[in-house]
């Protein structure tokens, strides 16, 4: 465990100091536990972000057309009939 000075708001510390009287958890193991909590939804957070930035634009498209087929596919042939029909 390493050392930090932090500077804390005077009514958070207090608010802290009177649950401590109540409960008898003491006030660097409640800020230690407050710390712990906000790393873990950090972490939750950044994990989650790195997901998502690892698929690129065109992810979601792989395997639209099947490489492995003896077919010839031309898929700007249908967009035309798409567009191009009265």
């Amino acid at each position: 465990m390493n050392r930090y000075q932090v500077y804390l708001n005077p009514q958070s510390v207090n608010i802290i100091d009177d649950f401590e009287k109540l409960t008898d958890i003491s006030r660097s193991s409640v800020i230690r536990k407050a710390i712990d909590s906000i790393a873990y939804n950090l972490s939750k957070t950044l994990v989650s972000k790195a997901n998502i930035e690892t698929k690129g634009p065109l992810d979601s498209i792989v395997g639209i057309i099947n490489l492995k087929s003896k077919r010839k596919v031309n898929l700007s042939g249908t967009v035309d009939n798409i567009y191009l029909t009265d």
